[in-house]
């Protein structure tokens, strides 16, 4: 994080300069009696607490995030999360549910064979909207010195984009550094503060930077096929290359096999215990690449004269990740608050802010026109911050 002062200066041009960081000045232990409080009342509500637990935590996340001295605000509320999920079932979910029932009375296997196509198709698309028009909600809800923040852009747009590209994906795995950038530039370009909107790419560098991620996921591939291929290689070296050649009958590999793993009981201990390595060294993998492709992402992003970048290194990441994975497991879950209180205090520690901003040029935005919450994203449990 950036050492130096969050500072107001009005100068002499009358404009009203800010400049400073990002800091979170909450602490796990200010939030125990709230994830009380919200499991009790989730266990009488039947679970329908939840939609208001929600936003107490976020209203907590917010307040303590600081941004150049000045606290956000979270304007959002327990009824329009309610209503949003209400909506979506009723209008989504029930009459799919119906649909499914009268095409299975039919009993023609192939209409509902392609109806499940169609739902599956459906489902995955819907969870691209999902994920743009959460976020659209969350934004609308944030403030900033009484700034509205916000999201133009349609969710349906959005997850056209990611079912394209998830599925290109499935036939042309390589894909992945360009889909992640496709859709971190369609949020960020759409992403406003008042009437003033963040930038990507200003300076014209994200086809380099594409280059760079395709090397590195083309490093992280290589190791990793590397690793798996090893096992194979084990049971090779264990049989011996005339059980592949065709050369044996069925009786002669299996008195050749059973011969070779009571003779070999090393490398068959090294075939075992190659995949559990072979995982571990995926996730490293996965996760070098990840904190990669995201400080090259976040430094594509600016926002008028500021300048951000992200600084989080791969031992803090996983001293993140494998705290919180402990804290949900055990606690049943019900310690999730506590992990988004972690994984706050993480993105303000490793984010950086350069510059100054001008508010003088920021207008207040109008108010989005979204009157009822997250539903998609409750719908399908993906609104946990």
């Amino acid at each position: 994080m950036t050492d130096h002062s969050d500072t107001e200066n009005p100068s002499a041009s009358g404009r009203n300069i800010v400049q400073g960081s990002s800091e979170f000045h909450g602490l796990s232990r200010e939030i125990i009696w709230l994830v009380i409080k919200n499991f009790l009342l989730n266990i009488v509500t039947l679970g329908f607490y939840r939609f208001w637990a929600r936003t107490n935590v976020r209203r907590y996340l917010w307040e303590k995030m600081h941004v150049f001295g000045s606290p956000l605000e979270y304007t959002g509320t327990g009824k329009e999360l309610f209503l949003g999920f209400l909506m979506i079932i009723l209008v989504v979910f029930l009459p799919v549910a119906v649909l499914n029932v009268l095409l299975s009375m039919l009993g023609s296997p192939m209409i509902s064979g392609l109806f499940s196509f169609v739902i599956a198709l459906l489902f995955f698309y819907l969870i691209g909207v999902a994920t743009y028009r959460a976020r659209r909600y969350r934004l609308s809800r944030t403030r900033w010195r009484s700034i509205r923040a916000g999201q133009t852009g349609k969710g349906w747009t959005y997850g056209l984009w990611q079912l394209l590209l998830n599925t290109l994906m499935l036939l042309f795995a390589l894909i992945l550094p360009y889909k992640n950038l496709k859709l971190w530039q369609i949020k960020m370009q759409n992403t406003h503060l008042g009437d003033r909107f963040f930038v990507f790419d200003r300076d014209g560098a994200a086809r380099q930077t594409l280059v760079t991620l395709y090397l590195s996921y083309a490093v992280v591939a290589i190791v990793v096929v590397i690793v798996y291929a090893l096992p194979f290689v084990a049971v090779a070296m264990m049989l011996g290359l005339e059980v592949f050649n065709g050369t044996m009958s069925e009786a002669q590999i299996q008195a050749h096999v059973e011969l070779n793993l009571q003779n070999n009981s090393g490398l068959l201990t090294m075939f075992g215990m190659v995949w559990p390595v072979s995982l571990i060294v995926f996730a490293i993998g996965m996760a070098w690449y990840k904190l990669k492709e995201t400080r090259m992402l976040v430094a594509l992003t600016s926002f008028e004269d500021l300048k951000i970048s992200f600084d989080a290194t791969l031992l803090s990441f996983f001293w993140l990740f494998l705290g919180n994975i402990l804290i949900v497991l055990l606690t049943l879950g019900i310690g999730l608050p506590f992990t988004q209180v972690r994984f706050a205090r993480f993105l303000a520690n490793h984010t950086n802010i350069e510059g100054q901003l001008d508010l003088g040029v920021i207008n207040q935005s109008a108010d989005d026109d979204l009157t009822s919450g997250e539903g998609l994203a409750e719908a399908f449990d993906m609104g946990a911050v």
